[in-house]
């Protein structure tokens, strides 16, 4: 069954991203760690009351939503040092304040990390879907929880999404289309065989979750992922922002003011790029049905 292998896939995925991400957790290593996780929070929003009642199994949803929460303060730092030595246009004492304050953060978020990273690794769950689990029931029970997750988390995207694309100003709200975003995603990967696999086949899936969206899966697929990748550079911009403006009066107010209108300027002109892709994706949809 493609979706359970799919799932075993996603537990074993995070043991291995954990044994690179505790002796080396760069950037790159973080960025796989999250998804990793992000990909076993699909699997467990998707498994049945089964499934979630092993043993261990609880145990480690937990220690993933603290690993993933403290690696994304981590992430974010990095994300803020970027922006603001890249587009900052700040003053080099300005720069050194600010670096200094959040680089010392970052080590202290990395070692709170790490400890969280070891005490998950000791956490063992294994034969989740066993032969008794995969019966017919099971299968059929699946499906349909997998089909309500999709509809639920269309139907979120889709009701925000006017909201959102006509007012910039919606932070929060854009960054819980980019979360739905990704949930929706993950959960469809899910149930579609390996992408080397589809793209062999021509795109053949295991269920047709998607098909309120478009006939092709993989084509969905392709507009999610696009999707969580604009509004991800946007949350960049916000976040970098969102900084800037609590620490405003420890800086240079004129000189900092400077900085967040330089860098909302071009936080607005990647929303402005969004949302003509929304548009025109809406219209690809609805010529497809």
């Amino acid at each position: 069954m493609i979706y359970t292998n799919n799932c075993t896939r996603n537990f074993d995925r995070v043991y291995a991203k954990l044994d690179k991400y505790i002796r080396d957790p760069t950037a790159d290593n973080i960025h796989h760690m999250r998804t990793s996780l992000r990909r076993l929070e699909a699997t467990y929003q998707s498994s049945l009351k089964e499934i979630l009642k092993k043993k261990n199994v609880k145990a480690f949803a937990k220690g993933g939503k603290k690993l993933f929460r403290i690696n994304s303060r981590v992430r974010d730092i990095d994300i803020i040092l970027e922006k603001l030595a890249n587009e900052g246009k700040m003053t080099d004492l300005e720069q050194e304040l600010i670096e200094s304050l959040l680089k010392q953060e970052k080590d202290d978020k990395l070692e709170e990390a790490k400890v969280a990273a070891l005490d998950l690794k000791k956490i063992i769950v294994s034969n989740i879907y066993g032969p008794n689990i995969l019966s017919k029931k099971f299968k059929n029970k699946s499906r349909k929880r997998i089909l309500k997750i999709v509809k639920k988390l269309k139907t979120r995207i889709e009701s925000k999404l006017p909201m959102v694309i006509s007012d910039k100003s919606k932070v929060s709200e854009l960054h819980e289309i980019r979360k739905d975003t990704k949930k929706l995603r993950y959960v469809i990967e899910l149930v579609l065989s390996s992408k080397e696999t589809r793209e062999k086949d021509g795109g053949a899936v295991a269920i047709n979750v998607t098909n309120q969206y478009t006939k092709n899966d993989n084509q969905v697929l392709t507009y999610l992922e696009k999707i969580q990748q604009m509004l991800g550079d946007i949350h960049d911009y916000d976040i970098t922002l969102e900084y800037l403006k609590k620490k405003k009066q420890r800086l240079d107010e004129l000189a900092v003011t400077n900085i967040i209108t330089n860098i909302q300027n071009i936080r607005n002109t990647k929303f402005d790029q969004f949302v003509t892709y929304v548009r025109s994706l809406t219209i690809m949809i609805d010529s497809t049905n």
